[in-house]
């Protein structure tokens, strides 16, 4: 039956131009592979075979009514002098030439493209690039539909693309392939055309999609203008909402500041901090902040010992208030070690990807096992905001492994091992745990408290028992 199959589409008005003995009827019509023939049509009374469209195709938008009657046009008149492009019985270049020739009745020209499974996509993305010119928002939409090609099948499909791949090939953001996301999976036809067609785009579309069915088609009715006035007021309404979330949070973690204190003097050895510098409002970093004079009114220098080590972290435009910390708490700075983020931020300056942890000693301290010596500039991912990569905690324990340790302004459970002080910071068994507090008296930065281990702009020090 396969030899019979064959002979017939031999036989069929395959016009190969130029590049009949490029075309390999074997390789490129396997007429023994029946998924890949099932979507084969031929036209009963010519005998014309039109080949299916690779999935990819369908990345990017239809040509336009108007578009297609063009093209059509030109092809009665004049034939179909760009052959169509083929790779594996799939049309991966030429759809609407195709189904114009279709249209028509027409033999449409096929001619095989010297590609792989694994740089098809790339090409058909490449074809398309280079004849449309297609905005930002237009790439977008294609570089979100290129990153959800293939899901659901086969991990392992050869060209299954990631986001960031999607992006550089479309030459967009991740973050616009985002809003392109949410666009195609909650948006109304109406709104994705719209941005498909480059009338509307992705960010506004993106903002109108989180409306319910009905407000979307109640928006898309009105005029462009309208149309991006009303996006402009529904993200205004979204920001206000999450401004009132996040301070009703911060004041909620506000309410549990408590006094830092020991239950004997210099009682650690390692002291791990992560200090609320106040260099941003609290409503955007989501947790109260303290400023530089509070930070350094803190009574870590009592309840740190004689012979300590402190490990604190700061950004890169904080360095001077961070120095100024470690000698309030009475330490001497060494050296810091930086954490590549591997994420630009924000910056007067420089786009910032990196914090820093500095390292600052007081009396005399053990040194630290050559194996234990990590590199100075390490890249770990970016966690929740603000949050810092757990694992140096364990570079801290392997560095000082007997001695006692703190981490302050804590989030969680402390480190196995480790006590913990913070608003956010979780008991992990409240047997083996207590809150020392003492004094609640306000402090304030212009009056020294009558005693110096009070301190109360702050939280609470979950400390194991022994």
């Amino acid at each position: 039956m396969k030899n019979n199959f064959q002979k017939h589409i031999t036989q069929s008005r395959f016009e190969m131009t130029d590049h009949l003995d490029q075309f390999d009827f074997a390789d490129d019509l396997d007429v023994g592979d029946d998924e890949r023939n099932e979507a084969l049509e031929q036209d009963s009374d010519t005998g014309d075979i039109y080949l299916p469209f690779h999935e990819a195709t369908s990345l990017f938008p239809d040509m336009t009514s108007e578009e297609f009657a063009a093209l059509k046009s030109d092809i009665a008149v004049h034939g179909l002098r760009q052959p169509i492009l083929v790779f594996r019985n799939h049309v991966i270049d030429g759809r609407q030439r195709l189904r114009a020739c279709k249209e028509l009745g027409l033999a449409p020209h096929y001619t095989t493209v010297n590609v792989t499974e694994k740089t098809v996509t790339e090409y058909i993305v490449s074809m398309n690039l280079k004849r449309r010119h297609l905005n930002e928002s237009q790439r977008a939409m294609v570089a979100s539909r290129l990153a959800t090609l293939g899901k659901g099948k086969k991990q392992n499909t050869a060209h299954a693309v990631t986001q960031a791949q999607a992006s550089m090939m479309l030459n967009v953001s991740i973050d616009s392939i985002q809003r392109a996301r949410s666009v195609e999976s909650s948006g109304i036809p109406e709104l994705v055309q719209a941005v498909h067609a480059g009338a509307l785009d992705v960010t506004n579309a993106s903002t109108i999609s989180s409306l319910d069915v009905q407000e979307q088609k109640d928006v898309m009715q009105l005029g462009d203008k309208e149309i991006l006035t009303r996006a402009k007021q529904i993200r205004k309404q979204a920001m206000q909402e999450r401004r009132s979330e996040r301070i009703a949070s911060i004041e909620k973690k506000r309410a549990n500041n408590q006094p830092l204190v020991a239950a004997n003097d210099g009682f650690y050895n390692v002291v791990y901090a992560d200090p609320a510098w106040n260099y941003i409002a609290e409503e955007t970093l989501g947790y109260p902040t303290m400023s530089l004079e509070e930070i350094k009114a803190m009574p870590v220098g009592k309840i740190a010992a004689e012979d300590a080590v402190l490990f604190m972290w700061c950004s890169a435009s904080l360095i001077a208030d961070a120095l100024k910390v470690i000698e309030a708490w009475g330490f001497n700075y060494k050296t810091h070690a930086i954490w590549n983020k591997q994420r630009n931020g924000q910056g007067v300056y420089f786009r910032i990807e990196h914090e820093l942890l500095m390292v600052a000693t007081r009396g005399v301290v053990p040194e630290v096992p050559y194996q234990a010596r990590e590199k100075s500039v390490f890249i770990d991912p970016v966690g929740a905001p603000s949050e810092k990569p757990k694992r140096i905690r364990d570079v801290i324990d392997n560095m000082y492994p007997e001695l006692k340790k703190i981490e302050l302004f804590c989030r969680g459970e402390p480190a196995n091992g480790w006590d913990g002080w913070g608003n956010e910071c979780i008991t992990r068994n409240t047997d083996a745990l207590q809150t020392f507090q003492i004094s609640t008296d306000i402090f304030t930065p212009d009056a020294q408290p009558a005693n110096d281990e009070l301190f109360d702009p702050s939280m609470t020090l979950n400390k194991e028992a022994a």
